[in-house]
């Protein structure tokens, strides 16, 4: 239940690791790596989920939860985090994943009883808790999951005979690039609440969660064939991504467009100012990114995006792409074009381009 009144010790605790992990710049929120993390409302997260699984017209959830577990692994080895002493061993490493979870706005996961209780979708649920347990026993794991409830998630793992090396670094896809790390505390953090064991903001459950994890079930999608429409793929244009890449690119593009069509937030464009103004409201503050810079073409309607490269570049143009489309009521054409270390965007309407 989200807390009301004044700051608790634990909120204040809470958002004080947050800060402390976290910063910001051109609209990234960036851990102290410089590895970029999105905050999600869990409900975007579902609605996101739901509709790129349906674009790759297969089911990814076992996909998913192994993209997740990697990178937790990938986390948990590379700061130590379980590397407890001898002394109550269970116990503070136990307590070392209260605090990871709860930060995070993951919810809870009793590794005893085998269980986790969280909003978050279950096969991501799956792929934390999976990495979790492996890291304590130092063995693989085979996990299957069972959604109890809306909220409990149950557990059932088994020793698994696979002898794999420790997860790798995420993988690099042509739109991936090391981002600067930022000078200053994500502002949205001074908005947000902390319960028990999740996050608010304005009420609406959110989570923090690494885009890397997305950057390794993309690495895994690129093998399925192109699903979006053949229209589409006459109107969206990105002549330098290979065809895997652009396949998955362009699913992920697609899939955003049902998470802007099914929520309520009005968009109103009207020229590059209006574009600002939109983007740094919906987009800036959870770390999804910002243009290098919005200006209008000589088309109507057409704008034109310089965006900086980074693993979060699909879900940047998924947005422009949504917003433009949910803003001036019409199917879009785009072309996205490389340049060094940028990318430019330009999209106009699919009606000129028939």
């Amino acid at each position: 239940m989200e807390p009301t009144g004044g700051l608790s010790a634990q909120n204040q605790a809470v958002l004080s690791l947050l800060k402390d992990e976290f910063n910001f710049q051109n609209g990234f929120i960036m851990d102290m790596n410089g590895r970029p993390w999105i905050m999600w409302h869990t409900t975007d997260l579902y609605a996101w989920w739901h509709s790129f699984e349906e674009q790759c017209q297969t089911p990814l959830g076992r996909k998913l939860m192994n993209a997740c577990a990697d990178q937790e692994e990938f986390f948990l080895h590379r700061q130590g985090t379980l590397n407890k002493g001898w002394w109550r061993r269970k116990k503070t490493q136990q307590e070392a994943i209260d605090a990871r979870w709860s930060k995070y706005g993951w919810g809870s996961l009793s590794i005893e009883k085998e269980t986790a209780t969280s909003l978050l979708f279950a096969p991501m649920v799956g792929g934390l808790a999976l990495a979790a347990h492996e890291a304590i026993s130092q063995h693989r794991k085979k996990l299957q999951w069972n959604q109890v409830n809306s909220k409990m998630i149950r557990f059932e793992l088994s020793e698994s005979s696979t002898v794999l090396p420790p997860a790798p670094e995420p993988p690099n896809l042509p739109w991936c690039s090391a981002t600067t790390t930022g000078l200053i505390v994500p502002p949205v953090f001074e908005e947000m609440t902390a319960g028990e064991c999740e996050l608010y903001l304005d009420g609406e459950s959110v989570c923090m969660f690494p885009v890397d994890a997305f950057t390794r079930l993309f690495h895994t999608c690129r093998a399925y064939q192109i699903t979006v429409s053949m229209e589409q793929q006459e109107a969206w244009l990105t002549p330098q991504l290979t065809d895997g890449d652009r396949s998955v690119f362009l699913m992920v593009i697609a899939s955003m467009s049902a998470l802007v069509q099914q929520s309520e937030r009005p968009i109103y464009l009207d020229g590059a100012e209006s574009w600002t103004q939109q983007l740094h409201h919906y987009l800036g503050p959870f770390g999804w990114g910002l243009p290098v810079s919005a200006e209008a073409m000589d088309s109507p309607d057409g704008m034109r995006f310089t965006l900086q490269s980074s693993a979060s570049l699909p879900f940047l143009v998924g947005w422009i792409v949504a917003m433009w489309e949910r803003g001036h009521g019409k199917m879009s054409k785009f072309t996205l074009h490389r340049e060094g270390e940028s990318w430019t965007l330009d999209i106009e309407s699919r009606l000129a381009y028939n």
